[in-house]
């Protein structure tokens, strides 16, 4: 039976049409993929289905009448339940009071903690295990707070329910685990809309998938019926009926000497005894389990912690990484993985957030060159292929892949001799992954410039690293080369460190 059925639905926000003709569809006991790049409407369409928007023209259809919701209350008393991208947990209160809050339950008058708590502990052991629900939430690792915010999601017991990226923070495991759940609550006959970038999720987990571009519905498959075909569903994506394949770089052997030499490198309990060589025209993949210390050590060689230890050489001079400004006067440059809170000014324009590393660096006494500067920065838009109507419109209102391009962007213009990606593509389509991608590859290939790419998406690493390290506890544990890069390699690798272990000291001589 389709519990939703939305037609025709247009939304505009000022001068910006986020949806022309949306629809979407959802049947209880099945779970739809909603697909399309950043700023197709995906986002917009669910957050009318939960009330957050009201649509500007069509209608939709739930439980068999047509809705016009004022809040996201509203839709949620209607059984109606969403989890966002930005997620509405509280901070300082705990994993079960975030869960059930605003539904409470009461004996008398007062609040029942204890069966709150208990309703809680059982939505959160299916979902994570070990996960304590006493625990506060601003001390959870992002998976965790994700997971903490579908819990809540779930515990208002819908009937539709909603998943807007709800995967993005997730390690494998916790994927899988996921994946679990939305079985059985499918299988209990809730309606559910699941939105991914990763399309590998959407084949594995999805009965039917809807595809939106710019705007409109442009495709709607039954997975069964219709076929599991990711190249033909890419293409409804970006349009495009050649090129669907993502992986464009081909690994080859790299005979260069080592640009970046790190020996013994230690940040307190976060990073231990890390030693590597990064070469030339190279791509260093790191990989393993999330939280293992990726992360620490791209912020590490960023110059984030001025008291780490251990030894840097770039070309051959040693290097005291103590700010992140000595990186950057020495072309080592980070572009972070949480965008909007480490790589952009979202309510500056964007031309502002090109142009700030360049005032950053270099103090201009009497006239700062805007002219040049404005300049460098449409060649910026159009080599990366941002999708924007002018240099000053704010950041924040573009598409996630376009505010990822410009977290890039805003390095085009230096030498770049190291480039340090912690995780680029978090949150981006497939299009907008593909041209970051493309112009970073062709960067290494033409102009040498060497990379260490951090990405939680496996595939990411096996279809773009040279090399790629394996980190467990904030150590090296081992360096996959060659044919020995694959996703099931760098799983293994990353679950079986004992048997892996012993292999990680020879990473400083490769």
């Amino acid at each position: 039976m389709k519990i939703l059925e939305a037609r025709g639905i247009r939304k505009r926000f000022g001068g910006v049409v986020a949806l022309s003709d949306g629809n979407l569809g959802a049947q209880e006991g099945r779970i739809t993929g909603l697909l399309g790049a950043n700023g197709s409407g995906k986002s917009t369409m669910s957050k009318i289905i939960a009330g957050v928007y009201s649509a500007d023209a069509g209608e939709v259809w739930y439980n068999g009448r047509v809705v016009h919701y004022g809040n996201p209350h509203e839709a949620r008393a209607d059984g109606i339940a969403m989890v966002y991208q930005n997620l509405s947990l509280v901070p300082n209160l705990t994993v079960w009071q975030n869960i059930v809050l605003g539904a409470e339950e009461k004996t008398g008058p007062f609040l029942n903690n204890r069966q709150a708590r208990e309703h809680a502990r059982a939505i959160v052991d299916d979902l994570l295990p070990g996960l304590d629900v006493e625990r506060i939430v601003d001390g959870l690792s992002p998976g965790e707070m994700q997971i903490a915010e579908i819990a809540k999601a779930i515990s208002k017991r819908p009937r539709l329910l909603i998943l807007d990226e709800p995967t993005a923070a997730l390690e494998l495991a916790q994927v899988k685990s996921l994946f679990l759940h939305m079985r059985r609550l499918a299988g209990q006959g809730i309606a559910i809309v699941f939105t991914s970038h990763r399309l590998w999720e959407v084949m594995e987990i999805c009965d039917d998938t809807v595809v939106f571009r710019n705007g409109q519905t442009v495709a709607t498959l039954d997975l069964e019926k219709d076929g599991r075909d990711p190249a033909k569903i890419i293409g409804y994506i970006t349009g495009e009926t050649a090129r669907v394949a993502q992986a464009a770089y081909h690994r080859r052997e790299n005979r260069n000497a080592a640009i970046l030499r790190v020996t013994n490198l230690a940040q307190g309990t976060l990073l231990r005894e890390i030693s590597f060589a990064l070469k030339k025209g190279e791509i260093l993949g790191i990989g393993g389990l999330a939280g293992q210390g990726q992360r620490e050590l791209m912020l590490a060689l960023a110059g984030f912690y001025p008291d780490i230890t251990g030894h840097v050489e770039l070309d051959g001079r040693r290097l005291r990484l103590t700010s992140p400004a000595e990186a950057v006067r020495n072309s080592m440059l980070l572009v972070p993985g949480d965008r909007e809170s480490e790589g952009l000014f979202l309510r500056h324009s964007l031309f502002s957030n090109i142009v700030f590393p360049k005032l950053g660096v270099r103090h201009y006494p009497l006239l700062t060159p805007f002219g040049k500067f404005r300049e460098e920065c449409r060649r910026t838009v159009d080599t990366l292929s941002i999708r924007t109507t002018g240099l000053d419109v704010p950041v924040r209102t573009l598409s996630g892949g376009n505010q990822q391009k410009v977290v890039v962007g805003k390095w085009l213009s230096f030498d770049t001799r190291v480039l340090l990606l912690s995780d680029p593509a978090k949150g981006v389509d497939v299009g907008a992954k593909r041209d970051l991608y493309d112009y970073i590859t062709r960067r290494v290939r033409e102009d040498g410039m060497s990379v260490i790419l951090y990405a939680s998406d496996n595939q990411e690493l096996v279809d773009y690293c040279d090399r790629v390290m394996i980190m467990y506890e904030g150590r090296v544990v081992a360096i996959l080369e060659g044919e020995s890069i694959t996703t099931d390699k760098i799983i293994e690798s990353s679950m079986r460190v004992d048997s892996v272990r012993e292999g990680a000291g020879d990473a400083a001589h490769h």
